[in-house]
């Protein structure tokens, strides 16, 4: 049920519970709602879901004075309640249902080192955090070079094509600020000179979309976002070559897809950690 909708159910049922029995007391009046729809049943018991509902009342009101205490509580609680309500809004939760982590493998630190005999994990979590950082800010900038440094090809095919979309669109999605509030290593995986980490990270930033003339067309730039995320990164085993396969140039980054002298593509695995996979678990307005 939406969250709008359940507020204003709630505050339904405080006033047929508390008002209308104060403002309209009588020893022999009498109070019964129904809830009609595919089923009906009493106001105590079932409520038929995808039908429409009315109520009905049955009995007398008799007119007397209004009990001034009675009518005090009353006004109380239904303040307290849409304070209540209030204080809610401002914590809601963004678009996007939770979601759970399924099959992924457990992470053993000590069978891991086996294969990264000199993996650290503190180095590890900032280099990261990093990598993520480097990819949220080049989205927002739309630097194609440095997204294809930090993620695998199927990650950056998908990037390239949101961004497209966002250019048609004259708009920009800024992401800034950023703080890693928890990081924790959930998986591990290890396919023929392959090492994959997955990790569950919290971080909070601001992130929201303006248009061409700078105005805020989707989100908020007064208040952080808090995202959950599961991430899994890999990670090459075999020896590092910092040299072009064709011309023998130095490579500064041996994740590079094009050597800077020879305009060669290299094909290689990756000898650092890339992105290969995000998933958002959650995530609320700060």
């Amino acid at each position: 049920m939406n969250k709008k909708v359940k507020n204003i159910f709630l505050i339904i049922i405080v006033f047929f519970l508390f008002i209308i029995p104060i403002y309209h007391p009588g020893a022999d009046s009498g109070f019964d709602g129904s809830y009609s729809g595919g089923s009906s049943g009493s106001f105590g018991g079932g409520f038929s879901s995808g039908t429409s509902w009315g109520t009905s009342y049955h009995g007398s009101y008799s007119s007397g004075p209004v009990d001034p205490i009675a009518a005090f509580i009353t006004l109380a609680f239904v303040l307290i309640i849409t304070a209540f309500i209030i204080i809610s809004a401002k914590k809601q939760t963004l678009q996007g249902p939770r979601t759970s982590l399924k099959n992924v493998p457990p992470y053993n630190p000590d069978k891991f080192k086996q294969y990264v005999k000199d993996f650290d994990e503190t180095k590890f979590q900032k280099e990261t955090f990093e990598i993520y950082k480097n990819i949220q800010i080049a989205w927002m900038n739309f630097d194609y070079e440095t997204l294809r440094k930090n993620v695998t090809d199927e990650m950056y095919n998908m990037y390239k094509s949101q961004l497209t979309t966002l250019k048609v669109k004259k708009q920009k999605n800024v992401m800034e600020d950023f703080k890693l509030l928890g990081f924790n290593i959930i998986g591990m995986e290890v396919k023929e000179e392959l090492v994959s980490l997955t990790v569950t990270m919290q971080v909070e930033c601001f992130d929201y979309i303006t248009n061409k003339d700078n105005k805020v067309v989707r989100g908020t730039k007064k208040r952080k976002v808090i995202y959950n995320y599961a991430m899994t990164f890999n990670k090459g085993m075999s020896t590092k070559d910092n040299k072009c396969p064709n011309c023998g140039a130095p490579l500064e980054n041996v994740n590079s897809s094009k050597c800077p002298y020879c305009d060669s593509t290299i094909i290689s695995k990756n000898y650092d950690w890339i992105l290969s996979k995000k998933q958002v678990l959650s995530q609320r307005y700060k």
